[in-house]
């Protein structure tokens, strides 16, 4: 069983950044060792989740009922019902983890933290080339714009932390290999030109800084807060309206991406009042919003197959407020039992939350890549605590 969860492992590893093909076949393989452990804790009488889990099953729970009973509003219901699956893969992810952090050695470790960096510098050397002969200046990356950057942003200060924190994973981190895949990755996220996801990024590094030297947090806090403010005075005040005029990442608020956001943050509010208890249906509010901004005259009304451009009014619109409240009630005891638990796993996943919250502001971060990666994170995290936490 250790060797196929490291199989699997390897894929997840290689396929973030790169391919969703390939990331399904960590899916597939890591089913087995999930149902098997999980069967494991039942017949021991060991099933025994972190506070965070029940309010995740919660949400799941919650997400399958907003979908039965949305069922005749549902294009395609088998994809939405798929989705829920990450959910199970973050809770009964903890079992399998705990057994294989304890049986794996050092050297697969290695092996796999290596795979990564390589799928990090192939997928921004692949951004770097697709920029030249990009029409809109921006690179799509090997999975697509939105997911390589905004998923690359979480990963850079995570990564950043495993570098500063090296000391305490010498036996299978390698920090210079590291140190070249940030450099890359950073450059790759870079060249994406993802507002949210640079915002994310320049909000967790200090914080990640933070968890090694305060004072040294405390500083780059302060220039990022200086950076984001001349940022801001040029959303707010500048002249720049498009990418075509000047950086994108200088243009101002009347650009037509924000107007895009603007109608689809508008039209997610529209479906939370009228569908306030369960939505209409997890992951399914991209099929009312052409209605909503027909009947609303809401900005950019052929912009309607979409998502919500926000974590939180996505999952409010297709779970109602039932679901958001699980949702959040998720994060926050999460974030609070990473933070309680101290030494690593709060220098590596507190600011990974950091990043992931920030940037879900104006993007839905549940993608096929991005969510294989936070519940895994999620898992991984939480497979040393203490059974009782």
């Amino acid at each position: 069983m250790k060797n196929l969860i490291s199989a699997a492992l390897f894929f997840l590893a290689a396929g973030i950044l790169t391919s969703v093909s390939i990331l399904s076949v960590y899916q597939v393989l890591f089913a087995v060792p999930l149902f098997y452990f999980f069967y494991l804790a039942v017949k021991n009488k060991t099933l025994d989740f972190p506070k965070s889990s029940y309010w995740l099953l919660a949400f799941a729970v919650i997400a399958a009922l907003s979908l039965v009973v949305n069922l005749d509003l549902i294009p395609k219901p088998s994809r939405n019902f798929g989705k829920i699956k990450y959910c199970f893969y973050g809770v009964g992810g903890i079992f399998v983890f705990r057994y294989w952090l304890n049986e794996a050695s050092d050297q697969i470790k290695k092996y796999l933290t290596y795979t990564f960096f390589l799928s990090i510098v192939v997928a921004a050397v692949y951004a770097c080339w697709q920029l030249t002969t990009s029409k809109d200046g921006r690179a799509q990356g090997l999975t697509e714009t939105m997911r390589y950057g905004y998923g690359s942003s979480m990963i850079l200060v995570t990564l950043l932390s495993a570098i500063l924190q090296r000391d305490k994973i010498k036996n299978w981190f390698d920090a210079r290999a590291g140190a070249i895949a940030f450099v890359f990755g950073f450059i790759g996220m870079y060249v994406t030109y993802t507002r949210g996801g640079l915002l994310g990024f320049l909000c967790g590094v200090p914080v990640a800084l933070y968890f090694y030297r305060p004072k040294w947090g405390l500083a780059v806090g302060g220039i990022a807060l200086l950076l984001l403010s001349g940022l801001g005075s040029f959303y707010f005040f500048g002249n720049i309206s498009s990418s075509k005029e000047g950086s994108r990442f200088l243009i101002n608020k009347n650009n037509t991406s924000d107007q895009k956001r603007k109608g689809q943050w508008a039209a997610a509010v529209i479906a939370i009042k009228e569908k306030p208890a369960l939505g209409y249906g997890f992951s399914n509010f991209h099929s009312q919003v052409q209605r909503i901004k027909i009947e609303n005259q809401l900005p950019v009304p052929k912009y309607h197959d979409a998502h919500a451009h926000n974590i939180f009014l996505e999952i409010a619109a297709g779970t109602g407020i039932i679901g958001l409240l699980a949702f959040l009630g998720w994060i926050v005891t999460w974030a609070w039992e990473c933070f309680r638990a101290g030494g690593l796993t709060r220098a590596l996943v507190v600011p990974f939350g950091v990043v992931w919250v920030i940037s879900s502001q104006f993007e839905v971060t549940l993608d096929a890549n991005n969510a294989s990666m936070i519940f895994f994170v999620y898992a991984m995290s939480l497979a040393k605590l203490p059974k009782t936490a």
